[in-house]
């Protein structure tokens, strides 16, 4: 009995190294990544985009027309910018802060417990719900006079 107690203590103790040297690199690939696009620069990134295929056929802007151009203003701190090119896109980034912030905080509190996120149907409704009504809204002619 002893020996088993033993061996879940081990596994457990590894699962949470695991998932503390998750924690700790990405943000630091997150990091690399911004740099490095930083360095290259928005002319020099955007020559190898394809253009949007949704705006193209239909002349309308999609769900993530100027996502790149709002993530550039990003890493350069310009947050108004940033929410002029696509707000819903910016608001949705704090997401990702949302969930590591609790992952970090579950190893801290809870270190051998492993944290699982599972969202429910009601949120993935709600989110789906968000972005049809954004797409049409940022389509409207008030929108655009309002924002361009």
């Amino acid at each position: 009995m002893k020996q088993v107690q033993t061996n879940l203590r081990n596994t457990q103790a590894q699962e949470y190294r695991k998932a503390l040297r998750l924690a700790i690199a990405l943000p630091a690939a997150a990091i690399v990544t911004g740099v490095l696009v930083m360095l290259i620069g928005q002319e020099n990134f955007s020559r190898f985009m394809p253009p949007c295929m949704f705006s193209t056929l239909t002349g309308w802007n999609c769900l993530s027309c100027g996502a790149t151009r709002a993530t550039f203003a990003l890493l350069h701190g310009d947050l108004r910018t940033a929410f002029w090119y696509n707000p819903l896109y910016v608001v949705f980034l704090l997401w990702p802060l949302y969930l590591y912030t609790r992952l970090i905080l579950s190893l801290i509190v809870r270190p051998y417990r492993k944290y699982v996120f599972s969202p429910t149907l009601a949120q993935g409704i709600a989110v789906a719900v968000v972005c049809i009504a954004f797409s049409i809204i940022r389509n409207l002619p008030f929108y655009r006079a309002i924002f361009y």
